[in-house]
């Protein structure tokens, strides 16, 4: 089975203990520039000290770090270039990434209202101008660096690593990672873990199987950052792992109707994408 977004890792250094390496390297960075939260961070409540937006700008260093890691080891350990964990092509086209978060947002909003129409009253208005204006740009600005960093880590790096030797596996192990990464998020002691894991885990294998049948992470990177800065900005939830000055708060965190919502956005959005992007298929012999 070929696949060009995988097997370009077979361009470089691909040994399965340089990815082990590499992974240990990438978290390394990530809890070095992670350090500066400690500061802005009540220890015994683990609750932010400083208004929501500051807290974001801090808290989300750590995936800056990630995506100096994975420059470093992309560079030093695999002898590639750092662009082919996005796309095996020439360049990566932006346009389409902004087009992705484009048709996902748009999406999101429409199932947000239809669910308002349905339960109103899991929605109170929160909105105030004074702490939402610095929010947002530093929502915009910063968020897709977070989202971009857990695409370049789950869908391009171990994706490329664990599937140029099985692709099958790579899609089922990163999905289940991904899901694993989000265990420790506060909602998951609200809601429970097994509920959680399976929204989370649902997340991480529908991007997975993306990249792999588009054969590039630029649909995933714009769904991501789009999803995040929507959560951060439109509608928020309580306990949320970035605590957001957002326009509306649902006021019960329902993970039931929170995986109904996004599988009626991922049907709309598949069903659009086949036919704006252009998908092709998964594999060729």
């Amino acid at each position: 089975m070929k696949n060009v977004f995988i097997d370009i890792a077979r361009m470089g250094k691909n040994n399965s203990w340089l990815y082990v390496a590499g992974f240990l390297i990438v978290m390394v960075a990530a809890i070095v520039f992670s350090l500066p939260t400690v500061l802005v961070t009540n220890l015994k409540t683990q609750k932010p000290t400083v208004p929501a937006y500051q807290y974001m700008a801090v808290a989300l260093l750590q995936f800056i770090g990630i995506i100096v890691g994975l420059w470093f080891v992309m560079k030093f350990l695999h002898g590639r270039s750092f662009k082919t964990l996005i796309t095996p092509f020439e360049t990566i086209n932006w346009k389409r990434i902004a087009q992705s978060a484009g048709l996902w947002f748009v999406i999101t909003v429409v199932v947000e209202l239809l669910f308002y129409g349905i339960f109103p009253e899991m929605y109170r208005f929160t909105l105030n101008i004074e702490d939402f204006l610095p929010a947002l740009i530093v929502g915009v600005l910063l968020i897709p660096i977070q989202s971009t960093a857990e695409e370049l880590l789950c869908r391009g790096y171990l994706l490329q690593g664990i599937g140029s030797k099985n692709i099958w596996v790579g899609v089922i192990v990163t999905a289940v990672l991904f899901g694993l990464a989000h265990g420790f998020n506060p909602e998951i002691q609200k809601v429970g873990f097994a509920i959680a894991m399976i929204y989370f885990i649902g997340v991480g294998l529908f991007f997975a199987l993306l990249t792999v049948f588009d054969k590039k992470l630029e649909l995933p990177m714009g769904i991501h950052a789009a999803n995040n800065v929507y959560s951060f900005l439109i509608v928020s939830y309580p306990d949320s792992v970035l605590p957001s000055p957002s326009i509306f708060m649902v006021t019960e965190l329902n993970f039931s109707i929170m995986i109904a919502g996004w599988l009626i956005t991922t049907i709309i959005y598949v069903f659009l994408a086949n036919k704006i992007f252009n998908l092709r298929p998964v594999i060729e012999d």
